[in-house]
């Protein structure tokens, strides 16, 4: 190629870096489901990602601070840092994530 048609394909290439892309959320169906409170410490809104430093979540794990995918985006619109919030926690073989998001 010479370079007109280089030229030619910048704008092809900045459309495609620029275009924003929205998370993927296939996790299936929850195996379990649990119930959750804690303080949101950071938000990733790229992928849809809380931090929250949680309490013992009964069933499931201790009290630690985790990662927690949001797949719907207005449960994830509600979300602020600093906020304490409950939450159901899905889980099945493979994956887990927040719903039911209410902000206390």
């Amino acid at each position: 190629m010479n370079r007109r048609h280089w030229l030619a394909l910048i704008p092809v290439f900045a459309l495609a870096c620029s275009t924003r892309r929205e998370p993927k959320f296939d996790y299936g169906e929850p195996k379990q489901r649990y119930q959750l409170r804690g303080k949101v410490l950071r938000l990733r809104p790229e992928a849809r990602i809380a931090s929250i430093d949680h309490e013992k979540i009964e069933g499931w794990m201790e009290a630690m601070t985790m990662e927690f995918p949001v797949p719907k985006e207005a449960d994830f619109a509600k979300l602020k840092e600093g906020a304490v919030i409950r939450a159901t926690v899905n889980v099945n073989d493979l994956n887990y994530w927040l719903t039911d998001i209410v902000v206390e």
